[in-house]
């Protein structure tokens, strides 16, 4: 294994931050221009990016906007108290004017691509919100009653249903781009595929992904003399490689704690840890379940992924109305088969 860990990489956001990811297709008519030719977008939780994918804010590792996140008010680790809401970044009762509750964060419905003309109507790729409606952006083509960039989309390279079958699609035409390689008759980005990571044929172990060409240790965990450990957790290395708590105490939090310390904050023992089970992908909903090489932890269930060739940026149409990673590996983005992305 590769003796690193995977980085904290934000190029990619996320579909969503604060709960579900996915977004499910909807009609759209004309491209951004003519409002009124719009149709409504489909459901999708708070905390969209905006159309071109940027990120407002960085917090914690994810990609948030902290004029709006109720747990990142104005600055990150900012939280509101219960019951006010997150509004211009600031903590209040109440939303400023013209803007909505959406989950303790105050959305623009008229111009939010996550909460358009309603909370949780999420636009999806190569799309935004106009007037409270969703518009394909410029360029973008109708192929499926989704909005599609016929210049990238590996499914819809050129014109609706021409698929690049393993290609990436570049300026609308299908092809293997010069920084990937022919392995088995397909061509793969070696920078991200954990089957083929830097090189035909080299595959990456079971907690690893493979990140700018490299095996690293999955989100959330470290490497530690050979094995990819979490370190918030692990008896052995509890706040860090090699630092082993004593016999009956429990690593908590990345520090250790006397015998008979009840796990709290969602967090149960394993393996003399407290362990977040919804997101660990060494017990992944039970102790001692741990995901596959091409697995990630999901709301505690272990979700296959795969790394999406060629993209750069989520939303990623290669992804369709699958949750689109924004902890990915090697900056490229990855397809989860889930409604929730992994945490941090």
């Amino acid at each position: 294994m590769t003796n690193r860990a995977l980085p904290s990489v934000l190029l990619l956001v996320s579909s969503v931050f604060l709960g579900a990811c996915g977004s499910s297709d909807v009609s759209f008519d004309e491209p951004i221009g003519d409002a009124s030719t719009t149709t409504d977008g489909s459901s999708s939780a708070d905390g969209s990016p905006d159309a071109s994918g940027a990120c407002p804010a960085t917090c914690g590792g994810r990609c948030t906007d902290t004029a709006s996140d109720p747990n990142n008010c104005g600055a990150c680790g900012k939280t509101c108290a219960a019951g006010q809401v997150c509004g211009a970044s600031t903590c209040s009762s109440s939303c400023p004017s013209g803007l909505v509750n959406c989950g303790g964060g105050c959305k623009d419905l008229s111009a939010d691509p996550g909460n358009c003309g309603a909370c949780g109507a999420a636009c999806g790729a190569a799309s935004a919100c106009i007037s409270g409606k969703c518009a394909c952006t410029t360029g973008a083509i109708t192929c499926g009653g989704r909005c599609v960039d016929p210049t990238n989309d590996p499914n819809n390279c050129g014109g609706c249903g021409k698929d690049c079958g393993g290609l990436a699609c570049i300026s609308g035409v299908c092809a293997c781009p010069s920084t990937a390689k022919t392995c088995g008759g397909t061509c793969r980005d070696v920078t991200t595929d954990p089957s083929n990571c830097g090189d035909c044929g080299k595959a990456c172990a079971r907690n690893e992904v493979c990140a700018g060409g490299a095996c690293a240790c999955k989100p959330g965990l470290s490497a530690c003399g050979g094995a990819c450990v979490d370190t918030s957790a692990d008896h052995a290395n509890c706040g860090g490689c090699g630092k082993a708590c004593a016999s009956g105490q429990v690593c908590a939090a990345g520090v250790c704690q006397a015998s008979g310390t009840t796990c709290g904050g969602g967090t149960r023992l394993c393996a003399g840890g407290c362990v977040n089970t919804r997101t660990s992908n060494l017990h992944c909903g039970d102790c001692g379940n741990s995901c596959s090489t091409t697995e990630l932890c999901v709301a505690g269930k272990c979700e296959s992924y795969e790394p999406l060739p060629f993209c750069n940026k989520c939303p990623c149409a290669g992804c369709g109305d699958r949750c689109c990673d924004p902890l990915s590996a090697g900056s490229s983005a990855l397809c989860v088969d889930a409604d929730a992305c992994p945490a941090p």
